[in-house]
């Protein structure tokens, strides 16, 4: 169904200017996140996977070939899933997101700058054992199983300990995106 209505809080007047691809998107953000929680195991690698989505439709300029947005970007999810899926036989437990090699523009850098003053701020706030497995996990690529085994936890204690960092993460950067 084409996008009709911002029903999501997290439009912003910054959102607005990347078009209607990314509008939809972010609206229909409960939708293609449970596609990508029921596509994959890890709910921090499907949080992960709606964030390439993003940066994908952020790179689609023009969408005036695209019949319906909605449609398109279900599509363009599932190819996302099926390469997730690929590189986990590849290198399973590696990182996700590999730097890109383009030139940023101005705004790019003053916006990566500001997620990483958000996110450090966020890492701070977090407990010390959660701000450990996150880091060793997210920036170290180490898997859960070597994580649980030097913290002396399950491997779901460690899942859990991701996933709420992720969340932490998700909701200091909604709040940046509403400000």
């Amino acid at each position: 169904m084409p996008l009709t209505k911002m029903s999501s809080p997290i439009i912003s007047k910054h959102t607005q200017q990347h078009g209607p691809l990314v509008r939809c998107f972010i609206a229909n953000q409960n939708s293609l996140q449970e596609f990508f929680r029921r596509s994959v195991d890890d709910h921090a690698d499907a949080d992960d996977l709606f964030q390439k989505l993003l940066l994908k439709a952020l790179k689609i300029e023009n969408t005036d070939h695209i019949d319906n947005l909605l449609a398109y970007g279900f599509r363009m999810a599932k190819h996302l899933v099926i390469d997730h899926h690929r590189d986990q036989k590849k290198m399973p437990e590696s990182l996700e997101h590999d730097p890109e090699s383009e030139a940023l523009s101005l705004e790019s850098l003053l916006e990566h700058e500001q997620r990483m003053r958000l996110y450090q701020q966020v890492l701070t706030q977090m407990s010390p054992l959660r701000r450990d497995v996150f880091i060793r996990r997210r920036l170290h690529g180490e898997s859960r199983q070597l994580i649980a085994k030097s913290l002396g936890l399950s491997e779901e204690a460690v899942k859990k300990h991701i996933s709420r960092a992720m969340d932490m993460l998700k909701n200091a950067i909604s709040t940046l995106i509403n400000n």
